[in-house]
């Protein structure tokens, strides 16, 4: 328990008001408003009250330098003699297309002006009755201070871009999205795509940009939001069996050999309605809970999945926390973080005995809850009618379709900075990609594959008609960060012993800053340079994406206890894994929703815990009042999952037991602190 009274987050439950404000324009929102599970608190204390909407779609953003215009470029590429059937828009008859690619960025952002409308309609109490449960919660009253209304806190966004399935046309138009996997978790909710084209369906988006109507692109948000529970005690009993079928069932029906949390969650919602895993959930340890609450924790809650599975995880699932899988450690959802991006698959045997696992959790803390918005690209085609040219490119590329090619691309973010001076740059330099592929006349040499490793390529910005000049270096930096690389070999008429003809050899070298505190790399990855990271693999992935975190990766974002911080509290937070202690975190009331430890390293992969310190110091109103300092009485110990990525989105830190003697002189210090600044 804190010494002072602060906000702690959405109230959890199913319950919400709407209430609806128009932006300047005069379109009409329609907010989901959960208030603070603090504010009878806040209010008694003569602090503001608190409360937070819901993202509810995903639309079209608009470019931040040209908000006139969408955030849209579709460049279609012409001249490669292809012997496929050609789609052709308006305009472009005659030409030869061979694909393109689409580039698009998406928002689930509420414009500034909304949210004052929606300030006055919850201060005016003009919008539903609160019902139930909720109804304390909505306590503004006239001369209060004025209250405060946010997004839901978000630690996680996990984002999908939906195509056109190929089976529909016979296989003719194929589609590849390509995003980070993470989303953006800030108010705006940025996301940014690449989607790849063969010839037929780059001409079908060409016509139908041209027709004025929209691409067929769904774009999904699966979000963790934050919600404060208090004293909810929850019993466990899971059933081996059922859990093990009903996961069998999910893997089955998609196909899949391995496990992601999209067919995850499926498998545990069939868990909940076949009897695979039940609860009893109490309130306070004796009040038994309200079924639509229940059932609201049963669906929504992360560390009631992640607790259940857990307990027989070892029984049902083949996994390896030693290894890491790429597309498991890019995929952040519940059951990855469970698995600590381990590749896992359900064993393929089990004998049915009837067994039950028990297990009683105690639920007193912030919690995340999944949220899914999507949306569409329908903003679009208006826009397009008037201004074609500015969505739409043409690109001749000439004659590549006996090469093989590789598209290399950066998502490195070399420049970003939040306005409260939170560094989110990767700590890199530079990138450089050197692709290889077997020498067209000699492709085997004494017995062994001759690769021919290439250096540069034609370097490609989207929305151009043309390459940027002459062949250069595959290197990224801050002024290339945008460029595609486009490095191609003459292809193998027919396949090499031990090397298909599809395969490529990619070798990245990532160039790091090697002042930056976040960049701990060992020898094995850099030998030559402590900062020079080299990582190679032989696949058959021709659009390689390259990223700081494929030499490994540690990210915890701190979240206070006490939200949001008041004004004139510091905590510095130290953290130590394995043998090293990283420099303290310093945290604010205007930093205490991005309070960031980030680790580039490979020496991590085989740590199962990590553990941190608190140090507070509460400044008091006046300049010579003396501050009081605290800390906590030992490091705090948090798990770890085995394997090079580790991703805590959210991590609740407490604020630690002040001295008894100076719990009324920090009430006095936030009281006048809150008020001044309310």
């Amino acid at each position: 328990m804190t010494a002072f009274v602060s906000g702690v987050g959405p109230l959890f439950g199913p319950n919400f008001v709407i209430v609806t404000a128009n932006d300047e324009t005069g379109k009409e929102f329609r907010l989901q408003v959960y208030p603070d599970a603090h504010n009878p608190e806040l209010r008694a204390a003569g602090l503001p009250t608190q409360y937070y909407f819901q993202p509810a779609e995903v639309f079209l953003a608009r470019k931040h330098d040209f908000p006139d215009d969408f955030n849209f470029q579709m460049t279609v590429f012409k001249g490669l003699n292809s012997e496929e059937a050609h789609i052709s828009p308006a305009g472009l008859a005659g030409t030869d297309l061979g694909g393109g690619f689409c580039t698009f960025s998406t928002t689930f952002g509420i414009p500034a002006s909304v949210i004052s409308g929606a300030l006055e309609k919850l201060k005016q109490r003009e919008h539903e009755t609160p019902g139930g449960r909720i109804g304390p919660f909505f306590n503004f009253q006239q001369g209060d201070p004025p209250p405060s209304l946010g997004i839901v806190p978000i630690t996680s966004s996990a984002v999908r871009c939906f195509v056109p399935d190929p089976a529909v046309t016979g296989g003719q138009l194929l589609m590849t999205a390509q995003h980070a996997g993470k989303g953006s978790i800030e108010a705006q909710g940025l996301c940014s795509f690449l989607l790849s084209c063969n010839l037929p369906a780059a001409g079908a988006i060409a016509s139908a940009l041209k027709q004025g109507v929209s691409p067929p692109f769904v774009v999904e948000n699966a979000l963790q939001e934050s919600f404060y529970i208090n004293g909810l005690t929850v019993e466990i009993d899971v059933d081996i069996d059922k859990v093990y079928d009903s996961f069998s069932a999910a893997v089955s029906a998609g196909g899949l050999f391995r496990i992601n949390s999209i067919n995850a969650e499926f498998a545990y919602q069939n868990c909940l309605t076949t009897g695979g895993i039940v609860t009893h959930m109490t309130m306070n340890n004796a009040v038994p809970m309200d079924p639509s609450l229940k059932k609201w924790v049963d669906e929504n809650v992360d560390m009631m999945k992640k607790n259940a599975i857990d307990l027989v995880k070892s029984q049902i699932f083949d996994f390896d926390p030693a290894k890491t899988d790429s597309k498991a450690a890019a995929d952040r959802g519940w059951f990855s973080e469970l698995f600590g991006g381990s590749a896992v698959s359900v064993k393929s045997t089990h004998a049915h005995n009837g067994v039950h696992v028990k297990h009683t959790l105690v639920i007193d803390q912030t919690v995340t809850v999944d949220q899914t918005v999507s949306g569409n690209l329908n903003d679009l085609p208006s826009a397009v009618r008037d201004h074609l040219n500015k969505y739409l490119f043409v690109v001749d590329i000439g004659e590549f379709f006996k090469k093989v090619q590789v598209v290399g691309s950066c998502r490195v973010n070399f420049i970003e900075k939040l306005d409260d001076g939170t560094e989110l740059k990767d700590p890199l330099q530079a990138v450089q990609l050197e692709a290889g592929y077997p020498d067209f006349s000699s492709p085997m040499e004494d017995g062994h594959v001759n690769l021919t490793m290439r250096t540069s390529g034609k370097h490609y910005v989207p929305g151009e008609t043309e390459p940027t000049g002459p062949d250069r270096p595959a290197i990224w930096d801050e002024k290339t960060a945008r460029d595609f690389v486009n490095i191609s070999f003459l292809r193998l008429d027919t396949p090499v012993d031990g090397w298909p003809s599809d395969q490529v050899r990619l070798r990245k070298t990532l160039i790091f800053d090697g002042q930056d505190p976040r960049v701990n790399l060992s020898e094995r990855i850099a030998p030559d340079d402590p900062a020079i990271a080299v990582v190679q693999e032989d696949d058959d992935v021709h659009a390689p994406i390259l990223t700081a975190s494929v030499v490994g990766y540690v990210f915890v974002r701190f979240k206070v206890e006490a939200f949001p911080l008041p004004p004139n509290i510091t905590l510095q937070i130290t953290p130590t894994i394995g043998q090293d202690t990283y420099a303290p975190l310093v945290l604010t009331s205007k930093n205490d929703m991005n309070v960031l430890w980030e680790v580039y390293s490979d020496k991590y992969g085989d740590e199962t815990e990590f553990t941190y310190t608190v140090n507070v110091r509460v400044r008091g109103p006046r300049f010579f009042d003396p501050p009081v300092v605290f800390s906590t009485a030992e490091p705090v110990r948090v798990p770890l999952r085995r394997g090079l990525i580790k991703y805590i989105p959210s991590l609740v830190v407490p604020i630690p037991e002040p001295p008894a003697n100076q719990v009324e002189t920090i009430d006095r210090y936030v009281l006048a602190a809150m008020t001044t600044h309310a």
